[in-house]
């Protein structure tokens, strides 16, 4: 059935196409990352049948998300490029764009694309008036429970707010069903941001405000990362937390592990699937909890955080034309209809009537990318980013109080930013 559907799908991109003007000997290095995201199969699939359409051979380098950074960066420096395409990250759009890392790719863009790509996703990649990457993984967290782990606890659904998962996770705990209810990918990388982003969302507030200056040290974050803390000190988190990252929740999660965590989209597949999951049927994926007093506060009374990527261009790739006929070819509609295991970027495909049959969830999955927080879109995101990460998971660890730990944070990355 798969082949079939491949073959089908190389049919239909010829006809909508009209296919590609193949340019002789050309070929494209790519780099990816192999984490929480489109799979290297599937990345594979793509490009397998871009090659047979165009005739561009296509290299793919696949890395682990906290290497791609400092990897594409050194080609972005290099005499001799060593990527022509590679995955931004929304928190890169500012850094890479004020560097002149990547290609401008506005003129390559039809008005009729812009509109099909809600404007929370297509303005991720949009820096200086102008947009550096086409959007290519609309990626977001959301809510992955336990419903048989729930039910033997005495509850009759999942939880809505925080508290309500905290007095389930303390039933699940006193009953021995789980010894530690709750896990998530708290190790000291991107993803603790990531995590810390969408919690403080959970209380109700940012952790920069739209003048992009840091406000997580009071209020919602400060009760985000005390939140985090308590949850470590009863023992309603796993320890493994600390070290774990988005792939070894999720593998703690599918082993029966946990009844709760957050992670990106790509969970879902793996929890269904029956040759890797201990969890099939009784895993399920719903919207993120929020504190009680922030109900109402939000359309849908969930939080989440953005985790967008965009396909872009090195600037200095010597291979423009077939690198933008690889990120047109991928981020198209078609392809993407054929790849539900994560959102697709296009509302037109979000929309459709095929995805609505596909993905029994994706009615979930809207509800979810439409109360996403972002991690602020600044030059020297890196930077701030560790300093947040090296703070938090002090906290995390017991080696400062949440308050002290954040206030020290906002101080440091004030002074990275020049504020």
């Amino acid at each position: 059935m798969r082949k079939l559907f491949l073959v089908l799908l190389m049919i239909g991109v010829l006809l909508v196409s009209g296919a590609f003007t193949a340019l002789a000997a050309e070929e494209i290095n790519v780099i990816y990352m192999a984490q929480a995201a489109y799979q290297p199969d599937e990345i594979r699939d793509m490009a397998d049948l871009f090659e047979e359409l165009s005739g561009i051979k296509v290299n793919l380098e696949f890395v682990k998300y906290d290497e791609q950074h400092e990897k594409v960066v050194a080609s972005a420096v290099a005499p001799i490029p060593t990527y022509d395409v590679f995955s931004l990250d929304l928190i890169w759009t500012a850094e890479f764009a004020s560097k002149g890392f990547c290609v401008a790719i506005d003129d390559y863009m039809s008005p009729a694309v812009k509109e099909d790509i809600a404007p929370a996703i297509m303005d991720a990649f949009v820096f200086d008036g102008k947009t550096w990457a086409m959007p290519f993984l609309a990626n977001f967290q959301l809510f992955f429970y336990n419903i048989d782990m729930i039910k033997k606890a005495g509850f009759d659904a999942a939880p809505k707010t925080l508290e309500e998962m905290v007095e389930q996770m303390e039933a699940i705990k006193a009953k021995g069903i789980c010894k530690y209810p709750w896990t998530d990918s708290w190790n000291q990388k991107e993803g603790l941001t990531c995590e810390y982003v969408w919690l403080t969302g959970a209380f109700g507030g940012d952790t920069f405000d739209k003048d992009t200056k840091p406000i997580f040290n009071t209020g919602p974050g400060l009760k985000a990362l005390e939140f985090m803390v308590m949850l470590l000190d009863k023992e309603l988190a796993s320890p493994k937390s600390l070290t774990n990252d988005e792939p070894a929740a999720r593998d703690d999660f599918i082993a029966g592990n946990a009844a709760f965590t957050s992670n990106w989209t790509f969970q879902y597949g793996s929890m269904n699937d029956p040759s890797i999951s201990k969890v099939v049927g009784a895993g399920k994926m719903g919207l993120l909890p929020v504190a009680k007093d922030v109900l109402g506060q939000y359309t849908y009374d969930t939080a989440s955080v953005s985790g967008f990527q965009g396909a872009a261009i090195l600037a200095n790739s010597k291979s423009k034309e077939a690198a933008w006929k690889y990120v047109r070819f991928i981020t198209s509609p078609i392809v993407q209809r054929a790849y539900l295991t994560e959102m697709p970027v296009w509302t037109s495909v979000q929309t459709s009537a095929y995805a609505m049959t596909m993905d029994s969830v994706i009615d979930v999955k809207a509800k979810e990318i439409a109360s996403v927080h972002h991690r602020p879109k600044v030059p020297p995101y890196p930077e701030v980013s560790s300093i947040l990460q090296r703070y938090i998971h002090s906290a995390l660890t017991g080696k400062m109080e949440p308050k002290a730990a954040l206030d020290k944070a906002k101080t440091e990355i004030e002074a990275v930013m020049g504020l």
